[in-house]
């Protein structure tokens, strides 16, 4: 106990020092009094004042030497900062910045953003993984990453070499089931983007063009109290998430006003802004009504849908123009059901600057790094081979197997160890796996059960509540904390609390969890009822891909979480389910194949000790299959036969075309039961057909290479729907008569839910 003292007064010391106005002593001390005035509570328990003390002197020595002309604002809000979004802080920036400082050396601003963004695609490329996010060290040690994983390194890189750079996402995509995330610098006094560690011989040149054209809203968190010329979506204590969508393509600024029955405007309304997306309305934006009953925000000339709620009233709308009113016509409690109607923007890509001779030196450059990339060794093999080889027994093994892949692939040795101490018998996932939630892993278990004594549940949730003060101001953006790091400072967030709650459990050896549904402790039993689903449509709907739940709290909907890694999870296998008591609402929705979804709402109550049954509703889309375009089927004639077929056009090692092929996977029996042929072009083709990837498309008993080396399949494809993107990859389908049937081009997550529900009907 002497120890956590000491590390407390030395941390409050600390804070006082640097957060509460002091006497600057130079200019590294008044940049660490910035960073430590505005840093979430998670950053300041887990890292001390030396760290950032390194931090900012090795940012300031970067300065000096690279000389870049950065204006104070850019330099303090996207130079300075650690973080990026919501991944670990680590090491990266005092370990890397020599060596980009030397590797951009005499380039320009503008050649040195380009040369940076090829090294981090030397480190790490795309690979779809869980919702943690890697810190840079880990993302390049695995040498793969998700998007916002790459992103958080390309930002980190281009900080620690003195550019001014932020992550912008779209939360959620207007046209298809997924998000985005790359990075902007800011070069020649304005901020250009592109793909992180997906290097374009130029800035403002990406895949997602395409793709970005139809956007609702993009937006950045930025560290601090920003002011710019950007949309201000919110401001916290420790940061302010601007919207940058007016950068990228034609906006509107739509109003918002909010009425009671009576037609009167409603003050301090919670307006939120929401895009269907994964079977849900999720918000991406939330304000309070102003004294008109308004609330606006700027994004893209695409459908929005509008929820408002005061009290035990609320409201909702389709956002289709530059004004919309929600009138508070249903109250909690009621029982109704709902259809709207959603249309994303019309895509229009924007235009690339690059010549083709620059494109292909370009695309050249990217092999030579691919091979830098896979020869470079990568991933954790050494330390989880050490630990086998201290400890070659079924408990370790089993605590391995508790760990999720991207965990075994940065996991480190003293978190093994700690863990592998605590088993007590026979290895129990609830009672010594590190692993709780989303939460940066380090040892915990022999620091708690040497310090506390606890013997049931409840006195655990008793001595959390007596010791650890509920931060509500410092972690705005819920920044996960490892337990030792609440242990420490003995401060954390609801969320936080709750993984430190279950991770002393641990330690103490009881079992303990949170709920799979809810994320909370399931300390307090709660009155439950049972919730059944009927549904007569075809196919076998999916949560997170044609429907979810959510339960409606003070006015606002909170998603009910299911295993996101799963690829599927059937209707079939969520209900009949027990919920705690409340009022809930089912959402469901159709994509079509132009984006927009026929989306449906149930809103119910899930009595105590009761059974409810609510219709899933698969909104039919029959009328919506029509010829989209024409092109000619004489040159596949010999190869396909008279009939429907599938012919896609890849791109070469892209992220889109990965999403393509992985898609396509996925429905291997759907489309070996329609039993047509599926056409395959494209410079991926044949690489893929030698690879892993592709040996789930090989068994296809109809899978046929095409010639397109010369684009004329493509140039055909894209005239023939009247496309004016040349954008990879294409996956249509077509006839023996030249009619095309759907159509769709670049990065589209929902290709295999499309084909899935088209197909059967042709």
């Amino acid at each position: 106990m002497k120890r956590i003292l000491v590390l407390a007064l030395a941390a409050a010391a600390a804070l006082l020092t640097f957060s509460c106005g002091s006497e600057p002593r130079g200019e590294a001390d008044e940049y660490i009094n910035f960073l430590y005035a505005n840093m979430p509570h998670p950053d300041f328990a887990a890292h001390p004042f030396e760290f950032w003390e390194a931090n900012v002197e090795k940012t300031l020595e970067v300065r000096e030497r690279m000389g870049w002309d950065i204006p104070e604002r850019e330099f303090r809000h996207f130079v300075l900062p650690l973080r990026v979004n919501n991944e670990p802080l680590d090491d990266f920036r005092t370990l890397y910045a020599d060596t980009l400082c030397a590797r951009v050396d005499g380039l320009s601003l503008e050649e040195a953003a380009l040369e940076i963004n090829h090294w981090c695609h030397e480190m790490a490329t795309y690979q779809p993984s869980d919702g943690r996010t890697s810190s840079p060290l880990q993302t390049i040690r695995r040498g793969v990453g998700r998007c916002g994983e790459e992103s958080v390194l390309a930002v980190a890189a281009l900080r620690a070499a003195g550019i001014p750079a932020r992550q912008v996402y779209t939360p959620r995509w207007a046209h298809t089931d997924d998000n985005h995330a790359w990075v902007e610098v800011f070069v020649d006094g304005r901020w250009q983007f592109m793909g992180a560690c997906e290097p374009e011989p130029r800035l403002n040149m990406a895949w997602f063009t395409g793709p970005v054209s139809r956007a609702l809203i993009l937006h950045t968190k930025v560290f601090g109290d920003y002011h710019g010329d950007e949309d201000v979506i919110q401001r916290t204590p420790c940061y302010t998430e601007i919207n940058v969508i007016r950068g990228y393509v034609p906006a509107r600024r739509s109003v918002v006003t909010v009425l009671d029955e009576a037609g009167r405007p409603v003050q301090g309304a919670r307006v939120e802004f929401k895009i269907y997306n994964y079977g849900e309305y999720y918000t991406v934006a939330a304000y309070s009504s102003d004294s008109k009953g308004q609330a606006a925000l700027d994004m893209g000339c695409g459908d929005m849908v509008a929820w408002a709620s005061k009290g035990d009233r609320f409201g909702l709308a389709v956002i289709g123009s530059e004004a919309v009113t929600v009138t508070l016509d249903h109250k909690v409690g009621e029982r109704f059901a709902l259809d709207l109607d959603i249309v994303p923007p019309v895509e229009d890509p924007l235009p690339s600057g690059a010549s083709p001779e620059e494109v292909t030196r370009n695309s050249e450059r990217l092999h030579v790094e691919d091979s830098l990339r896979d020869a470079r060794p990568k991933g954790n093999d050494a330390v989880i081979d050490a630990f086998l080889s201290a400890h070659d027994d079924s408990n370790a093994r089993a605590l391995l197997a508790s760990l999720s892949v991207k965990d075994l692939g940065d996991v480190t040795r003293d978190v093994l160890e700690d863990a592998y101490a605590h088993i007590d018998g026979v290895f129990n996932p609830l009672r010594d796996c590190p692993r709780v939630g989303l939460e940066p892993l380090k040892p915990f278990f022999s620091e708690l059960e040497s310090a506390l004594t606890l013997s049931s549940r409840e006195e655990v949730a008793e001595w959390v509540e007596k010791n650890i003060e509920l931060d509500t101001e410092r972690n705005p953006q819920g920044l996960n904390m490892a337990p030792i790091d609440v242990w420490h400072s003995r401060k954390a967030d609801a969320g936080n609390r709750d993984i430190f709650f279950v991770a002393l459990c641990r330690a103490m050896g009881l079992e303990a969890q949170l709920d799979a549904l809810t994320g909370d402790t399931r300390l307090e039993t709660k009155p439950r009822g049972r919730l059944s689903a009927s549904f007569s449509g075809k196919g076998d709907p999916e949560y997170y891909h044609h429907f979810t739940l959510a339960r409606i709290e003070e006015g606002t909907a909170k998603l009910l979480t299911f295993d996101e890694d799963s690829d599927h999870n059937p209707w079939t296998a969520v209900f009949p389910l027990d919920l705690d008591e409340g009022y809930y609402m089912l959402t469901s929705g159709t994509r079509l194949a132009d984006g927009s979804v026929l989306s449906h709402a149930e809103f119910f109550t899930v009595a105590a000790d009761a059974s409810t049954s609510v219709p899933l509703l698969m909104r039919s889309a029959d009328d919506r299959i029509s010829v989209l375009g024409t092109m000619d089927a004489d040159r596949f004639l010999s190869k396909t036969g008279r009939g429907y077929y599938l012919l896609a056009v890849l791109g070469d090692r892209d992220e889109p075309t990965n999403h393509c092929v992985r898609q396509l996977e996925s429905i291997v029996p759907q489309l070996e039961e329609w039993g047509r042929p599926l056409l395959m072009a494209g410079p991926a083709v044949g690489r893929a057909q030698a690879s892993s990837t592709a040996n789930s498309l090989g068994r296809l008993s109809k899978l046929i290479p095409v010639d397109d080396s010369d684009g004329s399949i493509l140039e055909m494809l894209a005239s023939g729907c009247k496309s004016a993107s040349r954008q990879l990859p294409v996956v249509t389908v077509c006839d023996s008569f030249g009619r095309i049937v759907y159509f769709s081009q670049g990065y589209n997550t929902s290709l295999a839910e499309d084909l899935k529900r088209v197909l059967p009907q042709l």
